[in-house]
């Protein structure tokens, strides 16, 4: 029977060879985690993973999410909240904490990386942007 009460642990989905995709996950037991950030690989990062978790040429989230309850925004940069757009669509469905300021930053930065990286569908980007607030 396992316990809530593991011994915690970080697990790194980004940012691991590279200062951007910034993407940390603590990992209190099997069953239960929260994601710091979800960030893309930026600048000469994106052009491949070394740590195999995403670039911005391949941004898919590849870790599984039943266990992960949260997601904590420390800022509103793209190297920082960039995957949220595929965290979303991967199938995260919990609360995104941040500071009010994020929450307010938030839709705006990522509504125009989608526009500029992903689709310019208005009925698309506006659905996404709704599920955002729902979360926030």
């Amino acid at each position: 029977m396992e316990t809530l009460f593991a011994t915690p642990q970080f697990i790194h989905h980004g940012a691991v060879n590279g200062v951007t995709g910034s993407c940390h996950e603590y990992r209190l037991a099997n069953n239960y985690g929260v994601l710091i950030d979800c960030g893309l690989f930026q600048g000469a990062e994106s052009s491949g993973a070394a740590d195999g978790a995403g670039s911005a040429g391949s941004p898919q989230i590849n870790f599984a999410l039943q266990h992960i309850k949260a997601l904590i925004v420390t800022h509103v940069h793209i190297d920082h909240v960039g995957r949220i757009p595929y965290l979303l669509a991967a199938g995260f469905n919990g609360p995104i904490f941040c500071t009010i300021a994020s929450a307010t930053l938030l839709p705006l930065v990522l509504e125009d990386a989608l526009k500029i990286g992903v689709t310019k569908d208005s009925k698309l980007i506006a659905a996404f942007l709704a599920k955002v607030q729902r979360l926030l």
